[in-house]
């Protein structure tokens, strides 16, 4: 199957809907931009700063995920890669801090809060841009890590169909959602994230895409359950 048939479409669409968080905007003491191969979130940062919301922006990500699903084939840090997007878009050097130890989301949160203290930024807000289906999972992470921070979640504006359709592998992109969302449900019980409820659709919705090939991320040693 594909991304696009109409076996997988409506449990992707399900899955996007509960995995995409966003907060409304307030400004804030910094931008924290979760790094990953998706560059379009340090597009969407940028236009944040531009607009005045916050002085700052940190691009947190190293080189990680090798030969994994997640790999981004770059030579240089997602931190990196994303600050010359955000260059490119206008967001002067000075205003960025580059975070380039992050192999993970809980890294992200943990590094870039430390890279702000040593900048002497104190956080007491912060808006955080993500790719959309890896907002929720960014939100209940960050606040089992940094609760005495309050996160206001971001991410562009755009509809499931769209987003795949401009993926270079949208399969490739499947299978990180997929692995997302098992993530949403099995890291609380591992203490990484904050428990959240999980309706039983998107369970369910879960346990489709699962069944359709796309499970290769999954969290190993938990089962998902299987379609109603």
């Amino acid at each position: 199957m594909a991304w696009n048939d109409a076996g997988v479409a409506p449990s992707l669409r399900i899955a996007w809907d509960f995995m995409r968080l966003v907060h409304p905007l307030q400004p804030a003491d910094a931008i924290l931009v979760l790094g990953s191969f998706d560059p379009h979130a340090a597009v969407y940062a940028a236009s944040l700063w531009k607009a005045g919301l916050a002085p700052v922006v940190i691009m947190s990500g190293g080189i990680a995920h090798r030969g994994g699903v997640l790999d981004t084939g770059w030579d240089r840090s997602e931190a990196r890669v994303f600050a010359d997007v955000a260059i490119g878009e206008g967001v002067p050097q000075e205003a960025m801090l580059l975070e380039e130890r992050a192999q993970n989301t809980g890294d992200n949160f943990i590094f870039g809060a430390a890279i702000a203290e040593q900048a002497k930024i104190p956080l007491k807000k912060l808006l955080v841009v993500a790719k959309p289906y890896m907002t929720r999972r960014g939100f209940a992470t960050g606040r089992r890590l940094k609760p005495e921070i309050e996160l206001l979640m971001q991410c562009e504006q755009i509809d499931v169909a769209d987003y795949f359709a401009r993926e270079p592998d949208p399969e490739r992109t499947m299978l990180a959602l997929v692995g997302d969302l098992h993530r949403i449900i099995v890291y609380p019980h591992l203490g990484f994230q904050i428990a959240q409820d999980v309706p039983p659709e998107v369970v369910d919705a879960l346990g489709r895409l699962v069944a359709a090939g796309y499970g290769a991320r999954l969290v190993q040693g938990h089962e998902v359950a299987r379609p109603g």
